[in-house]
């Protein structure tokens, strides 16, 4: 009897994992544009759309004035535009935009590259942050998020907030992972907001905390170095003090002066009454 039940059972997680396989190996894509022709001269299957290109793919949208397919069903998409435009959400509702001359992008693996002027703006409803890059290397699945390194020379980062000052950084090489919603800064790490400057090895923003941290190199080489500058500005108006100190001394001469003054307005005022 026992052994009856733990076929049942084997059975039914056999079952289960079956449909669920069944499930993941079909997933639905969609292509919209104003035309498109089956380019015979390849081996591969190629199909290519022109104007006005459309691609759906689970969270993911492609904009582009023209895309190729190579491939059956699920092959490899690239796309050509001016600039091609990427716009994808996360679950938590915020989104991920990006803009390249041109990418690619595996169905199967979700590996998406590009590569030239590339800008990529990730908003929610507390901050905005740009990046800038002309090297990008990114997947939507290994994380359960947007997980992509950017490159350049160097790698530009700026973040908006409200009711802070702009931050601006650059560094050698961006990591973003989109499942603990982390990008991190590495090598040549040079950080500025308003007037003070801060360098480190790498320079780590939590997307959830909104906390800004930089740490020095593991080898304990470049450590984190912070530097400030100001101005000091006149005032507008003299302390009592500074009057004071500015105020002409009386000299010895004009005492004498007015001591002489008055004891000759009071002679006069005593010869006017004698008489």
């Amino acid at each position: 009897m026992k052994t009856l039940i733990h076929l049942l059972i084997l059975s039914s997680v056999g079952l289960l994992l079956s449909q669920s396989l069944t499930a993941a190996q079909f997933e639905k894509s969609r292509l919209k544009a104003d035309n498109s022709y089956l380019d015979a001269s390849k081996e591969t299957a190629t199909i290519v759309y022109e104007n006005n290109v459309v691609y759906e793919h689970g969270k993911m949208t492609i904009h582009a004035d023209k895309l190729i397919k190579q491939g059956e069903d699920a092959g490899t998409i690239t796309a050509e535009g001016s600039p091609v435009k990427i716009h994808y959400i996360d679950e938590f509702g915020e989104t991920t935009d990006i803009e390249a001359p041109s990418i690619s992008y595996e169905q199967i693996t979700g590996e998406l590259a590009a590569d030239g002027n590339i800008q990529i703006v990730q908003s929610s409803t507390q901050d905005t942050l740009t990046l800038i890059g002309n090297r990008l290397r990114a997947n939507q699945r290994i994380t359960n998020g947007f997980s992509f390194v950017l490159t350049g020379n160097p790698t530009k980062f700026i973040l908006k907030q409200p009711n802070q000052t702009k931050i601006t950084a650059v560094a050698d090489t961006l990591r973003s992972n989109g499942k603990d919603r982390k990008t991190q800064l590495v090598g040549s790490v040079n950080l500025s907001q308003g007037s003070s400057n801060t360098s480190a090895a790498l320079l780590t923003y939590d997307g959830q905390t909104k906390r800004i941290s930089a740490d020095q190199g593991s080898d304990g080489s470049q450590q984190v170095v912070t530097e400030f500058y100001w101005q000091e500005e006149p005032s507008q108006e003299k302390t009592e003090t500074e009057q004071a100190l500015e105020a002409e001394p009386v000299s010895d001469d004009s005492n004498k002066n007015s001591e002489e003054t008055t004891e000759s307005q009071d002679k006069q005022q005593l010869e006017e009454g004698t008489q």
